[in-house]
C-alpha cells in the first residue's frame, strides 16, 4: 500500500491531537509546534470520501479519511471513533462531506486536521475554535 507510511504518520500525529497520554498536556499547556491549530488558516472543503481507515492506538480507535476535494487528495484526521459513534455518524467510500479545518502539507502529501465534519444534516465537531479536542463523553 503506497500510502501506508503517510497514513501511519498522520495517525501518530493525530493521536496527539485527539488524546493525551498519562503524562498530561505538553509543557506550557500547548501542543508541539507542528500540531498547533492555526485558525487563521482554516478552510472549508467539499468533496468525496475515497477510503476510510481506522487504527487502534492505546485505548482508542482513530479514523482517517482519504478525501478528494477540487482535485486534491487529503488524509483527513477525522477523530476518535468513539466521538463519531456518539454523534451517530459513520463514513464510507463515496460519502459527500463538508469539512472545516486546516491543511498541513509535508513531504509525503497533504493532511487535513478536521475541526468540523458535516455529512447530510449531521455536524460533528472534533475540535473547538482553538484546536483543542472536544470531549466525547
Amino acid at each position: 500500500m503506497k500510502h501506508a507510511p503517510l497514513i501511519l504518520a498522520i495517525l501518530l500525529v493525530g493521536v496527539g491531537v485527539f488524546a493525551q497520554g498519562p503524562g498530561g498536556p505538553p509543557p506550557e499547556g500547548g501542543r508541539p509546534p507542528m500540531m498547533r491549530y492555526d485558525a487563521s488558516k482554516e478552510v472549508t472543503l467539499q468533496g468525496t470520501v475515497s477510503a476510510v481507515t481506522t487504527a487502534t492506538r492505546g485505548p482508542g480507535t482513530f479514523v482517517t479519511l482519504t478525501f478528494v476535494a477540487d482535485g486534491t487528495t487529503y488524509q483527513v484526521l477525522a477523530g476518535p471513533e468513539a466521538l463519531l459513534k456518539q454523534s451517530q455518524v459513520s463514513f464510507a467510500k463515496g460519502d459527500a462531506l463538508t469539512i472545516v479545518g486546516v491543511a498541513m502539507t509535508g513531504p509525503q502529501g497533504t493532511a487535513f486536521m478536521a475541526r468540523q465534519i458535516t455529512k447530510g444534516d449531521t455536524v460533528v465537531t472534533l475540535l473547538d475554535g482553538d484546536g483543542r479536542p472536544v470531549n466525547p463523553n
